[in-house]
């Protein structure tokens, strides 16, 4: 049995196309798996076209979400990047600090 994500039950490769609500608009076709029942009754293809109307809605929330919790690389400054690399280098040389509890940790950045 295939599958849009999966492709061949066992089958290691991923075969198939992703979701892409542009594609299906172009086309004119409805995702697979969004009929409830028969097509062809007007309140069936309501329902289809409500859920088709959900789906691409949520595509665009997903996208908006992605947007504002990932910045782009663009955001993230080489001063920053040299920042984290040299702390790095410092704690392989064993010059980063030690606590003896977080409550010590906290304490300390706290302060």
């Amino acid at each position: 049995m295939t599958s849009r994500a999966a492709g061949q039950s066992g089958s290691r490769s991923r075969k198939g196309f992703a979701y892409d609500p542009q594609r299906i608009i172009a086309a004119g076709e409805k995702p697979v798996g969004v009929r409830e029942s028969a097509g062809g009754l007007a309140k069936n293809e309501k329902i289809e076209s409500l859920l088709t109307d959900i789906i691409s809605r949520l595509d665009r929330i997903e996208e908006k979400i992605d947007e504002n919790v990932y910045p782009p690389e663009s955001a993230i400054k080489p001063e920053l990047i040299r920042q984290l690399k040299k702390a790095h280098a410092d704690i392989k040389k064993g010059k980063g600090k030690t606590y003896n509890s977080i409550d010590d940790f906290f304490k300390e950045i706290e302060a």
